[in-house]
């Protein structure tokens, strides 16, 4: 699931973004209608996006989107205002935000922005995508335990393994699309590296936690 963060202090507006953006099967969507209770929902959540409305009773978002980068969180943050100035653009942007939408919203328009934005992070190397117990940051090759902090180092082919099954999650990536994708064989080899790859992946993965990610389907793999 993705874990969506809304702080908005319209109470209707608000109640309509957590209904509307709950419908879609994949999101998960918490809201908070101050900068106080936002800060603790990040905190809990550690969410995969943030809706982050400027003006707020108890502070300016653009302060609260610095809060949120300086304690190390890279999620995609979109600012919602009534303003539409290019000065309170990029104040927004300087901020440390990655987009800037103004009021009122159109569903449409915002579901499309909020899916753009989570492709292009999970595709940043400094992403931390959540997988089962684990964040996987692509760029450092790791898996780190998201309770325990323990991490994980991963080999060049075994990032390379759960990026590709990242990009396919929800569906089973056949063993031959697997092994032209990360190693360039064609249909026509038979190896058993793959599967050596993924057996030494998922007895790291055991480890530190016993529930590992990676399924077995037929003929091909899946993220759990």
């Amino acid at each position: 699931m993705i874990k969506i963060i809304t702080i908005e202090d319209d109470q209707h507006l608000l109640e309509t973004l957590v209904d509307q953006l709950s419908q879609e099967e994949d999101f998960e969507v918490f809201g908070a209608p101050n900068l106080a209770d936002g800060r603790d929902l990040i905190t809990h959540h550690d969410p995969d996006l943030v809706l982050l409305d400027v003006m707020l009773p108890d502070g300016d978002g653009r302060d609260m989107c610095r809060w949120i980068r300086d304690q190390g969180f890279v999620m995609p943050i979109l600012m919602l205002t009534g303003q539409d100035s290019e000065a309170d653009t990029i104040d927004g942007l300087e901020a440390g935000a990655n987009d800037y939408i103004a009021k009122p919203l159109r569903l449409g328009e915002l579901l499309a922005r909020i899916r753009t934005h989570l492709r292009q992070y999970q595709n940043q190397e400094n992403a931390r995508i959540k997988i089962g117990a684990f964040h996987f940051i692509q760029g450092r090759k790791i898996l780190s335990h998201r309770e325990t902090g323990e991490t994980l180092n991963l080999t060049e082919k075994e990032s390379a393994i759960i990026k590709y099954l990242l990009k396919k999650t929800g569906s089973v990536t056949p063993k031959a699309e697997l092994l032209e994708e990360v190693w360039g064989y064609g249909d026509q080899i038979s190896t058993h590296t793959l599967e050596t790859h993924i057996y030494r992946l998922r007895q790291k993965i055991n480890y530190v936690d016993d529930q590992p990610f990676i399924v077995t389907k037929e003929n091909g793999y899946q993220l759990n």
